[in-house]
């Protein structure tokens, strides 16, 4: 980590925040660190101690061997998807023991300011800067695509391509778009798909885990390999980020790159948009009910962070 503290250094840094984090309750933040964000399955956040970067906290692994071998599919994800042309964060891991059978992995990356991501940049740029830039989104989505293309069924990678997850920097002459949503490594080798997904299911409630995982998972992981499913996941959140204005313009842009059969109307963004959020709704609410029962009636550690009432 350049002109950081060397790599022991931050791991003792991430050890002690961790035992604070647990003193603590997960609900109250140490004070050396900034909750900044949730993803599915992690919590983001920034240390004072270590400037510059902001960790991802994945506390789903019951062993060592299990946290190395998800640590290392990041790092062939991040490979392939360089290999495919995307801009990424430097990054960092490393893994903490909690305590028996529970491993934490903390994935580190370079912070960018706030203001730079694109979801936020949708509201202060103009109409012709907002399709500028999604514009160069396509074009590295279609990088994947053509990638994913000459490679499988040998390798085939995935990505979320929502506009969260990606960073607009203005250079010299230009912008630099870096992609940022690395930490669920999604891709698959022979047509079979690398992630165990009973991780990804880890923060819900086991009674439920079989009725997420027969009527939903399937749906929710391949959909990121389908280049089609992708822009209208982009789209749609839109209705997320509070400007629908601009689906219109959004899906004329987008409809240039797909072929006549493929393309989406605002109807399929509609219907999606009902479907995804009823999923995710569906997936947060069981989660908080997961973690009452083990806090409240069981006297349980809940290993998770959820995020509060989120507008949609």
């Amino acid at each position: 980590m350049n002109n950081e503290p060397p790599m022991k250094e931050v791991k003792a840094i991430l050890t002690a925040f961790e035992r604070e984090l647990g003193a603590g309750g997960l609900e109250q933040l140490p004070a050396q660190a900034q909750l900044i964000g949730y993803g599915e399955i992690s919590a983001i956040f920034a240390i004072r101690d270590i400037e510059g970067w902001v960790f991802k906290r994945l506390p789903l692994f019951e062993s060592l061997e299990q946290a190395e071998a998800y640590l290392g599919n990041f790092n062939e994800y991040c490979k392939l998807l360089a290999e495919a042309g995307l801009d990424l964060p430097k990054h960092d891991c490393h893994i903490i023991p909690k305590r028996e059978q529970l491993f934490v992995l903390y994935i580190g990356q370079e912070r960018f300011p706030d203001a730079n991501l694109c979801h936020r940049r949708i509201h202060v740029q103009s109409e012709e800067e907002n399709l500028d830039m999604l514009e160069r989104i396509i074009y590295a989505l279609h990088d994947l695509q053509v990638f994913n293309q000459k490679n499988k069924p040998g390798l085939e990678a995935a990505i979320d391509g929502q506009l969260s997850n990606w960073v607009w920097l203005e250079t010299k002459g230009g912008h630099r778009l870096v992609y940022i949503d690395t930490s669920t490594p999604l891709f698959k080798r022979a047509g079979k798909e690398t992630l165990n997904p009973d991780l990804l299911l880890k923060s819900a409630p086991g009674p439920l885990r079989a009725v997420i995982k027969l009527f939903f998972l399937d749906d929710v992981m391949n959909r990121y390999y389908r280049h089609r499913d992708v822009y209208i996941d982009l789209v749609a959140n839109l209705y997320k980020e509070q400007r629908p204005d601009l689906i219109p313009v959004f899906l004329e842009k987008i409809n240039l790159y797909l072929v006549d059969n493929e393309a989406i109307t605002p109807k399929a963004i509609r219907r999606y948009y009902r479907e995804d959020k009823f999923i995710w709704q569906f997936f947060l609410a069981a989660r908080r009910i997961d973690r009452w029962v083990k806090q409240k009636l069981l006297g349980r550690p809940y290993d998770f962070i959820l995020p509060g009432p989120i507008k949609r």
